[in-house]
């Protein structure tokens, strides 16, 4: 599978077989996430796999928690899920199911970042513009190893339980939480990108409208 062919089709995945994923191939995502650019070659990423079980229930229960909460405000506004177009009502449900079924996910990584950059007056935006391409390149290698995954932000609902269960350090950012796992076919699978026509966002040569 070319590059091109994992990006047509490298859809978020939030529906996951049990299956294990060797250690290797997830090692080898973490090769393919430090081939990156990243600014000035400084290289700043860190990478926590996490596929302990306990640690991923006692998360899931706290992420269940607030994204029950979403659910709970639609449904006092009135509603609820259907008030949703069909698009945002998916995402919502698959949302909901992945936080609760992350105990049973077979890996998750973290990608994570140090303000090391530029070294005289470092500034947490390259930490961002750092570690988001490695994650990146971590969906593309599981596509095209027919891994799913799907970019999360998990870690902002949980963030000091995360940083405590995991003994992160305070000067690292958590910028990414990225399930991984082969996708459970009978509810979800790889295909084609739902995208706007890039004649709606080119601009020649100035911004004409």
């Amino acid at each position: 599978m070319d590059v091109i062919e994992a990006m047509n089709s490298c859809r978020a995945i939030r529906y996951f077989k049990t299956d294990p994923i060797p250690d290797e191939t997830l090692e080898g995502l973490i090769h393919a996430a430090t081939r990156a650019p990243n600014p000035g070659n400084s290289q700043g990423w860190e990478f926590i796999i996490l596929t302990d079980r306990e640690i991923k229930a006692a998360l899931s229960e706290s992420i269940s928690q607030v994204i029950g909460g979403t659910v709970e405000a639609l449904e006092e506004l009135g509603g609820g899920l259907e008030s949703l177009d069909p698009v945002d009502r998916r995402m919502l449900q698959g949302a909901q199911h992945l936080a609760g079924s992350l105990a049973d996910v077979p890996a998750i990584i973290l990608v994570c970042g140090r303000k090391i950059y530029p070294p005289m007056e470092p500034q947490e935006s390259f930490v961002w513009s750092t570690c988001y391409p490695a994650a990146q390149n971590i969906l593309l290698a599981a596509r095209q190893q027919g891994i799913g995954s799907c970019f999360t932000t998990f870690q902002q609902t949980c963030e000091p339980q995360l940083r405590e269960l995991l003994n992160i350090p305070d000067d690292i950012y958590v910028c990414a939480f990225i399930p991984l796992g082969y996708p459970d076919t009978d509810k979800v699978n790889f295909g084609p990108l739902a995208r706007k026509p890039i004649e709606e966002v080119i601009h020649r040569n100035g911004w004409e409208g």
